[in-house]
């Protein structure tokens, strides 16, 4: 009514305006006065709407406000709205069963972690098992990468490599190791799936650390190893002794009797010489099992003073001259005669004296050198000779036990592993250099200032 009173009141005042008021009450509108009229009534219409948009959009504001009072009366009054407490029960429950859930994937032994595919791998869960064994915070990884927390490269690549196979593969199943940022190795067994949801995909790893599994399971290949190897080795040890120890008593026996029996005194000198070089040959087997065993068992003494160096050539020298055979010299290479170290000066002539042993065993011409000279901590020893020297495919295992050069020379093939062994036990080193058919170098080294190897119990300097 309001509104067609406004419009009338228009039309009468635009009619005053124009000095046609008689003339629009007795229908006698101009052209001109009929445009204006038309005008003024779209503009009204206009208006109109306009009023009705902003009468719409109040109603909506009242609706909403009244909505919003009613959600906080109901939220401040439960009992008024049963919907919403059902509704909190709901999410309690929910909540429950999550922090439930998180308990048990937490501490289940293996690793749980989930990437993202479709945002470049990125960690969307790691559970604390994975963070416990590999020493990564769970909470420092999610919406990272292997590139961004792992220090490995090769580990990157491999698990990015795995990753795509996974992806294009549907499943993947491996084990692998990988580098902690402690740098420790761990080794896991893997199960990788692919999980599609909608448009997007995930990958989800489950890990078993099987670290300590494998430990125990190469200690376990280890041991039997070492027990199969004990029993090659003693079977060979047996073997040898057997024929090392038949053959000087055989001889010890045999000219015992006969040296009774001898008419002349030449043959009873000659005799008597054999059992005695036989007998020697007995004692020394002896003595090279004992050490052996001294050395492997870790008792062996080791008693240290103040030796001079070319005094200990000079007697190992004066004793292997009467042994050499054919056209062989032996000889001292320019030494310095006022040298003195510390050491053990029996175990010394005890290696020097197996390397010289086997010089002149091998050698029926030429020469044979033994010499020294201090290298920076140490005193390099060498024993050189002209013999019929080592083949190349021989030479990394020469200083195992029961390997022999020539299997018909007389031995048991363990001096050159006591050589080894003692060499070791004082902070040394032993290696040779050597031409099939042009002889061999032999050479340790001894520190100046001496020491054992920190398994060597039985250790005592003396003066």
């Amino acid at each position: 009514m309001k509104l067609f009173l406004y419009f009338c009141t228009v039309i009468i005042k635009t009619n005053n305006n124009s000095g046609l008021s008689g003339q629009f009450f007795m229908g006698h509108i101009s052209e001109n006065t009929h445009t204006q009229l038309i005008d003024q009534i779209n503009s009204l219409k206009q208006q109109l709407s306009d009023a009705q948009s902003e009468l719409a959009m109040l109603r909506d504001r009242v609706k909403e406000q009244t909505l919003s009072n009613e959600l906080e009366q109901a939220a401040s009054h439960e009992h008024n709205s049963p919907f919403l407490s059902e509704l909190r029960l709901q999410v309690a429950d929910m909540q429950k069963l999550n922090a439930l859930m998180n308990v048990v994937l937490n501490n289940v032994p293996v690793y749980i972690f989930m990437k993202d595919v479709n945002n470049d791998f990125r960690y969307l869960y790691w559970n604390q098992t994975f963070a416990n064994y590999s020493g990564i915070d769970m909470c420092s990884v999610i919406g990272k990468n292997d590139y961004e927390i792992f220090s490995n490269r090769e580990d990157m690549d491999r698990f990015r490599a795995d990753d795509i196979r996974t992806v294009n593969e549907g499943r993947l199943e491996f084990i692998e190791r990988y580098f902690t940022p402690n740098n420790e190795v761990r080794i896991v067994k893997t199960v990788k799936t692919r999980v599609d949801s909608g448009d997007n995909t995930f990958l989800v790893g489950v890990s078993w650390d099987i670290t300590d599994i494998k430990n125990v399971e190469e200690e376990l290949i280890a041991a039997r190893t070492k027990a199969e190897e004990s029993d090659r080795l003693k079977t060979a040890f047996l073997a040898n002794m057997t024929h090392e120890i038949r053959t000087p008593l055989n001889a010890i026996v045999g000219f015992s009797k006969l040296i009774s029996e001898a008419e002349s005194k030449s043959d009873q000198t000659m005799y008597a010489d054999i059992i005695d070089k036989n007998s020697d040959m007995l004692l020394k087997l002896f003595d090279d099992i004992l050490d052996l065993s001294a050395l492997e068992s870790g008792t062996m003494n080791f008693s240290v003073r103040s030796l001079r160096v070319s005094d200990l050539c000079t007697q190992l020298v004066s004793f292997y001259r009467s042994k050499l055979v054919g056209d062989v010299k032996i000889n001292i290479d320019m030494v310095d005669d006022e040298l003195l170290i510390d050491g053990d000066a029996e175990k010394i002539m005890q290696i020097c004296g197996h390397l010289l042993s086997n010089a002149v065993k091998f050698t029926t011409k030429g020469v044979i050198n033994i010499g020294y000279y201090k290298k920076d901590d140490n005193l390099l020893f060498y024993v050189k000779d002209t013999g019929i020297g080592i083949q190349p495919s021989r030479a990394s295992s020469i200083f195992q036990r029961f390997d022999k050069v020539d299997s018909f020379v007389q031995g048991t093939g363990i001096g050159l592993s006591i050589c080894r062994m003692l060499v070791e036990k004082m902070g040394g080193k032993i290696w040779l250099r050597s031409a099939f058919g042009n002889g061999s170098t032999f050479f340790f080294t001894v520190p100046l200032l001496a020491k054992v190897s920190q398994d060597q119990h039985s250790f005592e300097k003396i003066g």
